[in-house]
């Protein structure tokens, strides 16, 4: 099967940061897709971006040595737009997704497209981590996977299926992306993928997760990108909630939606006590006690506020 890679590049910033994050990133590309090459025909790169100029753009080409299709956005597109903007310009029967911040491990594609390859999953979810000390916790906080019967929140740990994935790093047969691609959603900043998840799971679909498929994923870019992301984070508990009630318990639903943001905030907090056990548990105690407090204290103020969070940064 052909395959075929989307990278967005919204999350590098400005056209000129975008380049740069991209010449660190396609090197690492490169083996890869040259690989898919010799094993099913000629691999394909997408890339979304924001205004890359023109040079740039030759001079990032050339340097990985193969064609890009260059898909170029307007300034305003949000993330996800580049997600389904990028896969429409695709012709691969499998499309991974890939984030410009991330950087792959060697085998990231050949363990994503395997599964899709051999007709034993349709979509199949990726391991994303933070970099550094601090990674099992912060993982545990924003890139948990869960299984069909409990959390699992370090990747060492991770079952064969998932029933979540994240946008950065996962794979899909084309046909499953073409029918159900990211939905269009105000109010939410980085939720989309969650609420795809849960309709391909109520369509029947299950999500292989490919523990070979790792990406690092940067950390934000200084304290006000890292505060704004938070809020963000926290708005996000509050929108995406809804669908996740939907989905397990409808009859609470109504219950559910007049209480607010309460709700959001108990996960908020039952989050923080079971990451604050595994910073006493695991380490580092200290800094991460102190990671857990600033992240809750950050989201919640996002849930509380969700609604200003999301008009006025998100």
């Amino acid at each position: 099967m052909r395959v075929s890679v989307v990278v967005e590049t919204w999350n590098l910033g400005d056209p000129s940061a975008a380049a740069e994050g991209l010449a660190h990133l396609l090197p690492a590309l490169a083996s890869q897709l040259d690989a898919a090459d010799a094993a099913d025909g000629t691999a394909e790169l997408v890339v979304t971006h924001g205004g890359i100029a023109a040079s740039a753009r030759a001079r990032l080409e050339a340097s990985h040595g193969r064609p890009i299709r260059w898909i170029e956005l307007p300034a305003g597109a949000g993330y996800y737009e580049h997600k389904n903007r990028g896969f429409a310009a695709t012709t691969g029967e499998i499309v991974a997704f890939l984030d410009g911040d991330c950087d792959p491990s060697p085998r990231w594609l050949a363990a994503l497209a395997r599964p899709i390859a051999a007709r034993e999953a349709s979509v199949v979810a990726g391991a994303t981590s933070y970099p550094g000390p601090l990674a099992r916790l912060a993982n545990e906080m924003d890139f948990p996977y869960f299984d069909q019967a409990r959390r699992r929140c370090a990747i060492e740990d991770a079952p064969a299926t998932v029933r979540n994935f994240f946008a950065n790093n996962v794979a899909f047969a084309r046909p499953v992306f073409a029918a159900h691609p990211y939905p269009a959603i105000d109010d939410m900043f980085h939720g989309q993928c969650q609420v795809l998840g849960l309709r391909l799971l109520e369509a029947g679909y299950t999500f292989h997760f490919a523990p070979d498929a790792r990406v690092l994923h940067a950390w934000p870019d200084g304290l006000a990108e890292w505060l704004e992301v938070r809020l963000l984070r926290g708005a996000d508990t509050v929108s995406l909630l809804p669908y996740v009630i939907a989905a397990y318990a409808p009859r609470a639903s109504g219950a559910i939606a007049r209480l607010g943001p309460l709700p959001a905030l108990a996960v908020l907090g039952l989050r923080a006590l079971t990451s604050s056990w595994t910073a006493l548990r695991r380490g580092p105690v200290v800094r991460g006690l102190g990671l857990v407090a600033c992240v809750t204290a950050l989201d919640a103020l996002g849930a509380t506020a969700a609604h200003t969070v999301h008009r006025r940064i998100g």
